[in-house]
């Protein structure tokens, strides 16, 4: 499962910034066709009484993970609509110009959209992975999958994560020339938190599992024995980090639209999208 996610993310990176207008068509319906999979997975869910099975004397996270897996699919409906219309525009829309592999002053170049889209992608499968996994009973034959899943493509994030913090360094994003000054803190202020996020995610998860041991694309990782760290990172990781994420990635979509639609500065999403 874990690889089948990953290799979808990869796909996508690609795909999305492709130079051929069939390939980022491509890129663009197998992304909807992703969204549709996830939100037929919950309606599934709603359905077959996966979500009604969650006991009322459950933790009040476990409680209310069915009402947010559904808030997510009604959101992935959307963004299924905005990639169709997306798609059309596409299908008119020719590039003639190559991107380098390094960023530039007006837009960054494929090391940074690789990551910054193969990162987004697995995020997007981790979540609702993550999800599920809480409410599914230890008995279900399909939690041992989302476990292994998540576990691994959590800690394929965090070594993206260094791996485009370590890009952004050799090769520094390209300006936000457009923005007000107090935009561009806010904007560095918030990419700067998105990765402290990226990064605490993937650790606090480790702490929690690091008593039972991790299997990671069939790689054994034994156990360690680190008393007390597995009830305070299950908390961090349960409630603190996944608000904050909401919050941050809310804010970050935001300032996309606003600079698209209300700017009407179509280079900002072109910075990171063909």
């Amino acid at each position: 499962m874990a690889i089948g996610y990953l290799v979808l993310a990869i796909v996508l990176a690609w795909t999305l910034n492709a130079h051929a207008r069939w390939l980022r068509l491509s890129g663009t319906l197998l992304a909807a066709l992703a969204l549709c999979m996830m939100v037929l997975s919950i309606v599934l869910a709603d359905v077959d009484g996966t979500f009604a099975a969650v006991p009322a004397s459950a933790s009040l996270i476990h409680r209310i993970t069915p009402t947010i897996l559904n808030v997510q699919a009604v959101i992935a409906a959307i963004a299924i609509m905005f990639l169709g219309w997306s798609a059309w525009t596409q299908v008119r829309r020719p590039v003639v110009a190559s991107l380098p592999l390094r960023n530039d002053t007006r837009q960054f170049g494929k090391a940074s959209r690789a990551f910054h889209w193969i990162i987004a992608v697995l995020m997007f499968c981790l979540v609702p992975i993550g999800l599920f996994m809480a409410i599914l009973p230890n008995s279900s034959p399909e939690r041992a999958g989302f476990v292994g899943a998540h576990q691994a493509l959590g800690l394929t994030v965090l070594a993206l994560v260094i791996g485009r913090i370590g890009w952004v360094i050799f090769s520094p994003p390209p300006p936000l020339t457009t923005s007000t000054a107090l935009e561009r803190r806010a904007a560095s202020a918030g990419h700067i938190c998105l990765y402290a996020l990226l990064v605490a995610f993937p650790i606090s998860g480790f702490l929690i599992r690091q008593e039972a041991g991790l299997d990671i694309y069939g790689w054994t990782i034994a156990p360690i024995a680190w008393p007390g760290a597995t009830a305070r990172a299950l908390s961090i990781h349960l409630w603190a980090l996944p608000a904050l994420l909401y919050a941050m990635l809310g804010l970050h979509l935001g300032a996309v639209l606003k600079h698209h639609f209300g700017d009407r500065d179509k280079s900002a999403v072109r910075r990171m999208l063909r």
